[in-house]
């Protein structure tokens, strides 16, 4: 693959990935995906031979791990504060888009069908999880607590993130965000303080 192909194919990624966050998992198609990613609609075809259910599967791969690299790196670089950074990121993000942009991982979640066809968009989303908690928990386990309460924890605090999103975009207003952002913090000292 040319790298301007492989550049068209990462565009559509990115740009299925942006649309899933503001307009849901209804709102991606093959077409509007190629138009708004500058990219042929013959060679998108031809990236993604799987079509729509591909494209979404990439995108949600490709933001998730964004997402645990963005994550992992604000945990590393602040052992303490690193979670309180992480989500204050987020809240930048969401208060900068007006509200309009979500997490594209959750909006994939809450309109995936039954349908046999799109079972590697559900499998996708379950990695993304699972790689999110994983980290949280590490990080959790790193500073003293106990694996089960590390998972609670980080299941907790994916929980409240994914919740928090939804609700500031509900109320359009930063207030849950800022709700889970004075609360974790509590819970997650808490947590250190049970497991002792």
């Amino acid at each position: 693959m040319s790298k301007s192909s492989a550049e068209g194919r990462q565009r559509v990624i990115e740009t299925a990935a942006s649309i899933l966050s503001t307009r849901g998992l209804k709102g991606v198609s093959i077409r509007e995906v190629a138009k708004l990613a500058n990219a042929p609609l013959g060679s998108t075809y031809h990236h993604f031979p799987d079509g729509k259910v591909q494209i979404i599967t990439e995108a949600i791969e490709w933001a998730g791990e964004k997402a645990a690299e963005r994550l992992k790196d604000c945990l590393d670089k602040d052992n303490r504060n690193g979670l309180q950074t992480f989500l204050h990121q987020w809240r930048e993000r969401l208060h900068r888009s007006n509200f309009q942009q979500g997490c594209p991982i959750v909006a994939a979640a809450i309109e995936a069908s039954q349908d046999e066809h799109e079972e590697q968009i559900k499998l996708a989303i379950s990695r993304i999880f699972k790689r999110w908690q994983s980290i949280l928990a590490d990080h959790f386990i790193s500073h003293g607590r106990t694996v089960v309460l590390s998972n609670s924890m980080a299941l907790t605090v994916i929980s409240c993130l994914e919740g928090a999103v939804i609700l500031s975009r509900g109320y359009q207003t930063i207030e849950p965000f800022d709700a889970i952002i004075d609360t974790l913090s509590l819970l997650v000292d808490q947590g250190k303080e049970d497991s002792e």
